[in-house]
Formats: structure tokens, sequence, C-alpha cells
């Protein structure tokens, strides 16, 4: 019965995890994103206040040639337990 209760409370934070992430690629139209980008999904108005964001999420960003990208699995994952819900 305990089982059942943990998976119950569990769900409904990757439901919310699986919208941010087709929400996010719908809007953006792909699977990494670059710092502007997540500066927009953060609502930060600078980039080097989403950088400030990732590191305090311990977002890891990914190094494409000369560009850091940034995987949206991961900032829906963090955006979703930032406003509280895990």
């Amino acid at each position: 019965m305990k089982g059942v209760i943990y998976m119950a409370t569990q769900t409904p934070m990757w439901r919310d995890v699986s919208a941010k992430k087709k929400d996010m690629f719908a809007r953006h139209g792909v699977a990494m994103l670059n710092l502007k980008q997540v500066a927009q999904e953060f609502g930060c108005k600078d980039e080097r206040t989403a950088k400030k964001e990732l590191e305090a999420l311990a977002v890891p960003g990914i190094s494409v040639g000369r560009r850091v990208l940034y995987e949206v699995d991961v900032l829906a994952k963090a955006l979703v337990a930032r406003r509280g819900m895990n």
C-alpha cells in the first residue's frame, strides 16, 4: 500500500516534466537549447542571469563545437523542480 501512495505522488511530477518538454520542443523546435533560449525559458532578462540559474540548479551544459547547449529533458526536470513540484 505504501508503494502505491508513493507512485501516486510521483506521477504528477513526471506528467509536468513531460508536458514541459513537449512545450519547449514545440516552441523552439530543437532538443538542445542555447543560452539565449534558456534565458527565455527561465524568464531571465539576460544570459548571465540564466547562467547563474543553471549553475544553481546544477544543469550541465554539453559542448557542441565552440557552443554550449542544454538538453530540453534536463531543463524541463530542473524547471519543474524549481517551481516546487518534486
